[in-house]
C-alpha cells in the first residue's frame, strides 16, 4: 500500500519508518525545512515552527523504549551512541529480578535528538520519501492522498494524520472533541551538569519531584549530562507567571529542595532560557468510526497533559499498531476500523486518567482539602503521587507503579489490585512526612520579587 503522511515529527517519522519496514511505501510531508543532519549536535539548530514544544522536555517511558527496541533497534542504538541515557528503575528493587523487569527502563533524550535519529533512519529507508518545506492544504477527496501548497498532489491508498495537537488545514476531517484545560502552565529550563557533578540520587523513585501545595515541580534527565527542571503553576495564579523571567525562575528554584542544589553553579549551568508552555488541554479524538483511509497517530488521535509524558510513547505505539494492521487489512476502510479498534480503548483510558489526575491536582492547589493517603480518599493522587512515594519501599508497589505511569500496564492492573492498595496505605502510614519542599506561596513570591502580593 501507499501511505501519505501529513507531518514529519516523531509520530509521522515513526509511522513512515514502520510501514516501510512492513513492506509498504510512504511519503512524509513536513512543513518545516528539515534535513537528515550529519550529526546529532546539528539537531539543536533546527527551527521547528510547527512544533512549539520542540525544545520542551520529552522522554521515552518504559513502554516507548520497549516499542522502539522492537520497531527500530537501529534508532535506539543511534540515540545511545549520541549520548542518550537509560535509567533502569529495576535497580531499586530489593529482591531478585523477575521476568518483565527488563522493561522497567526509561530512555532519557531531548526531542531534537529524537527527531534527528528517526529522520536519519527514515530517509535511509528505501520505502520512505521525505518532502520538507511544504504545507498540506487539504485531502484528496476520499482520503486518497494529499494536496500541497505548491500544487503537488501525493496520491495514496491511506493518509496518516500526524499533524499533532496544534494545527491542521481548514476542513480537515478530525473527530469532534471537547478540550479540557490541564489547569497548569509549565516553566522549564535545561541545565548541563558541571564537570565532576552527577545526577542527584535520593529517596525518590525516578528523579526529584515535589508539590508545595499551590504549585509543583518535576525534573527530567536528558542526553549528554543534561537535565530539565519544570515549575508547574496553576493557570489561574497570575502572580506566579513572574516565573517566566530567568532571574526570577532561578530565585524561585533556590528556595525549593532539592532544586536549590540542582540549579546551583557548582552543580550545573543553565543552557536555555526559561521555556514557558501554556494553553494545554486534554483532547480525545479516539471515539467514533473515523474517516475511512485517514489514520490519526500521536497527538492527532489523543493528547494529554505533558506532565504524564505520554506523547512520544503513544506515537510509537500507534506507529506499531499501524504497521501491524497493515499486514492483514488491505482496504482503507478495514484498516482504519482495525487500527482504531486496537489503539482507541487505551487512548480513551489514558485520557480519563489525565482528566481525573489533573482535576485532583487542581483541586488541591486551589486550597480544597484532599486526602491522598488512602484509596477511599483522593484516589487519583493516591494512585499517582502516593504510589510513587511508597514504591521504593516495596517491590510489588514499584513494579505496579512503573507499570501504570510507564504505560506498560493497562490502568486496571493497578486499580483492581487490593493487596497493592493495602501495601501503599501501610507504607505511607509508616513514613516520616517532612514539610513541603519549598516556602508558602506568599513567602516564595516575596523572595523572588520583593513586592507585596495578594494572598
Amino acid at each position: 500500500m501507499r501511505f501519505a503522511i501529513a507531518g514529519g515529527g516523531v509520530a509521522g517519522l515513526a509511522a513512515g519508518l514502520t510501514v516501510a519496514r512492513a513492506g509498504h511505501s510512504a511519503v512524509v510531508v513536513e512543513r518545516d525545512h528539515v534535513t537528515a543532519q550529519d550529526g546529532p549536535e546539528d539537531a539543536f539548530d533546527v527551527v521547528r515552527k510547527g512544533i512549539p514544544h520542540f525544545q520542551q522536555p520529552h522522554t521515552f517511558l518504559p513502554r516507548g523504549r520497549k516499542v522502539l527496541r522492537e520497531l527500530a533497534p537501529d534508532v535506539i542504538a543511534a540515540l545511545l551512541d549520541a549520548g542518550a541515557e537509560e535509567q533502569d528503575v529495576a535497580a531499586k528493587l530489593s529482591g531478585p529480578r523477575q521476568p518483565g523487569d527488563e522493561d522497567l527502563v526509561y530512555l532519557w533524550v531531548r526531542r531534537p535528538m529524537i527527531e534527528w535519529a528517526l529522520r536519519r533512519a527514515a530517509v535511509a529507508e528505501p520505502g520512505v520519501r521525505l518532502i520538507a518545506g511544504r504545507q498540506v492544504t487539504c485531502l484528496v477527496p476520499g482520503a486518497r492522498g494529499l494536496h500541497l501548497d505548491d500544487g503537488q498532489e501525493i496520491a495514496a491508498d491511506v493518509v496518516v494524520d500526524a499533524l499533532g495537537r496544534y494545527r491542521c488545514p481548514p476542513g480537515w476531517p478530525r473527530a469532534a472533541a471537547k478540550p479540557s484545560e490541564c489547569g497548569a502552565i509549565y516553566y522549564c529550563r535545561y541545565f548541563a551538569l558541571a564537570p565532576g557533578a552527577e545526577h542527584l540520587t535520593g529517596p525518590w523513585l525516578l528523579n526529584p519531584r515535589g508539590d508545595l501545595g499551590y504549585m509543583g515541580f518535576n525534573t527530567f534527565r536528558g542526553d549528554n549530562r543534561t537535565f530539565a527542571v519544570i515549575l508547574l503553576v496553576p493557570t489561574a495564579d497570575h502572580d506566579l507567571r513572574v516565573l517566566r523571567d530567568n532571574d526570577t525562575w532561578m530565585a524561585a528554584a533556590g528556595t525549593i529542595t532539592p532544586l536549590d542544589v540542582m540549579t546551583s553553579p557548582d552543580h550545573a549551568r543553565p543552557i536555555t532560557d526559561v521555556l514557558p508552555m501554556g494553553g494545554l488541554a486534554n483532547i480525545d479524538r479516539a471515539a467514533g468510526p473515523g474517516v475511512p483511509g485517514l489514520i490519526p497517530v500521536g497527538d492527532a488521535l489523543c493528547h494529554t497533559d505533558p506532565a504524564f509524558a505520554y506523547g512520544l510513547s503513544f506515537a510509537l505505539v500507534h506507529a506499531q499498531a499501524l504497521g501491524r494492521v497493515s499486514a492483514t487489512h488491505t482496504t482503507p476502510a478495514d484498516l482504519t476500523e482495525a487500527y482504531l479498534a486496537e489503539v482507541g480503548p487505551e487512548a480513551r483510558e489514558r485520557h480519563r486518567f489525565a482528566l481525573e489526575t489533573d482535576a485532583a491536582r487542581n483541586e488541591a492547589w486551589s486550597g480544597t482539602p484532599v486526602d491522598p493517603s488512602r484509596r477511599d480518599g483522593c484516589y487519583p493522587l493516591f494512585a499517582f503521587g502516593t504510589a510513587l512515594a511508597t514504591a521504593p519501599h516495596d517491590d510489588h508497589v514499584l513494579r505496579r507503579t512503573i507499570g501504570r505511569v510507564g504505560l506498560l500496564d493497562r490502568v486496571s492492573v493497578f486499580d483492581t489490585d487490593s493487596d497493592l492498595h493495602d501495601r501503599i496505605e501501610r507504607i505511607w502510614a509508616g513514613l516520616t512526612h517532612p514539610a513541603p519542599p519549598g516556602p508558602p506561596r506568599e513567602q516564595l513570591l516575596r523572595a523572588v520579587t520583593g513586592d507585596r502580593v495578594r494572598p
